[in-house]
C-alpha cells in the first residue's frame, strides 16, 4: 500500500461519513426522548401536513364531545326542573276534582284547597325562575322557540348540519294551559278558582300537564337519539384520528433503538478509521525526516 501525506479524501470521506452518522445518531435520540417522528417540519414535511390537520380535527372532536355532555348536562336540568312542575300540576289537578265534589266539600274546605293551588302556583313560578344552568334561566321562556332555542354545535365544524336547537317553553303560571285559560287563572279570584269553576280549573291543568309532558318528552328524545348517539361517534372518530396521528407523527421505538444501535456502531467505526488514517499520514511523514 502506497504511503502519501498529501492523500487525504479517504480522511475527508470518512470525516463527512462520521458527521453525517452523527446527525443521524442526533436525530435518532431527540425521536427516542421526546417520543415523536416528527420534530420539526424538515423531518418530514408531509407528514408534518397531515399530521397537523389530523390533529386540529382531534381538538375540534374533543370539544364538539364537550360540547355534547354539557348540551346533555343542560337538558337534564331543565327536564329535573320540569318534572317537579309536572308533580305540582297533578297534584293541583286532584284538588280541582275535589272542589268540584260540592255534595260533600264545605266552602271552609274549597277555601283550603284554593290555599294550597295558590301555593303550588308560586311554586311553579318560582321553579321556573330558579331552574337555570350556568346562570342561564332555561323555564323562563327566553329559549322558547319563538326566541330561537337553545343551539348546540355538536360537530367538529361550524356549520348548520352539526348543530341542533332544542326550545325549552317558558313553565310560568302565564305561559302554560291551553285554550280554556293559563294556569294563573286558577288562582284567587281568577276565572278558573276552585270557588268559581272547578270544571274550568281541571281543563286547564289537564291541557298544562299535557304540555310539560309533551315537552318533557322532546327533550328525552333529543337526548336519546341526537346527544348520545353524537357522543358515541365523535368518540369513535377521536380514537381513530388518534391512531392515524400516531402512525404519522409518534416513534416507532423499535425502528429508533435499531437506528441508535448501527449510528453508535459506524460512528465508532468512523471514529477508528479517522484515527488509522492520521496515523497512516504520520507514519509517512516520519519517513522523510
Amino acid at each position: 500500500m502506497s504511503l502519501s501525506v498529501n492523500a487525504i479524501s479517504g480522511s475527508l470521506a470518512a470525516a463527512h461519513q462520521v458527521q453525517r452518522t452523527s446527525a443521524s445518531l442526533m436525530n435518532t435520540m431527540t425521536q427516542l426522548s421526546t417520543g415523536l417522528r416528527i420534530n420539526s417540519a424538515k423531518d418530514d414535511p408531509a407528514g408534518l401536513i397531515a399530521q397537523e390537520l389530523l390533529r386540529s380535527e382531534i381538538t375540534a372532536s374533543n370539544a364538539a364531545a364537550k360540547n355534547t355532555v354539557m348540551a346533555n348536562s343542560m337538558l337534564n336540568v331543565a327536564e329535573s326542573g320540569m318534572r317537579q312542575i309536572s308533580n305540582l300540576l297533578i297534584e293541583a289537578r286532584g284538588l280541582a276534582v275535589e272542589a268540584a265534589n260540592t255534595g260533600t266539600m264545605t266552602p271552609e274546605m274549597v277555601r283550603a284547597n284554593q290555599m294550597q293551588m295558590d301555593a303550588i302556583l308560586g311554586s311553579i313560578d318560582r321553579m321556573s325562575g330558579m331552574t337555570n344552568w350556568l346562570g342561564k334561566p332555561l323555564l323562563d321562556g327566553s329559549l322558547s322557540a319563538q326566541n330561537g332555542g337553545a343551539l348546540f354545535q355538536l360537530g367538529p365544524d361550524v356549520v348548520a348540519n352539526q348543530q341542533v336547537t332544542v326550545p325549552i317553553e317558558g313553565t310560568r303560571t302565564h305561559q302554560v294551559g291551553g285554550t280554556a285559560g293559563l294556569l294563573m287563572d286558577l288562582r284567587s279570584g281568577g276565572a278558573a278558582a276552585l270557588a268559581t269553576n272547578p270544571g274550568l280549573a281541571d281543563q286547564i291543568l289537564s291541557s298544562a300537564i299535557s304540555q310539560i309532558s309533551m315537552q318533557r318528552g322532546e327533550i328525552g328524545a333529543t337526548q336519546k337519539y341526537t346527544l348520545g348517539p353524537n357522543l358515541m361517534s365523535l368518540q369513535d372518530s377521536i380514537v381513530q384520528l388518534t391512531g392515524a396521528k400516531s402512525m404519522i407523527g409518534d416513534t416507532d421505538f423499535a425502528l429508533a433503538v435499531s437506528n441508535m444501535v448501527r449510528d453508535q456502531i459506524l460512528l465508532q467505526s468512523g471514529f477508528q478509521s479517522l484515527g488509522l488514517i492520521n496515523q497512516s499520514r504520520g507514519l509517512a511523514a516520519s519517513l522523510l525526516g
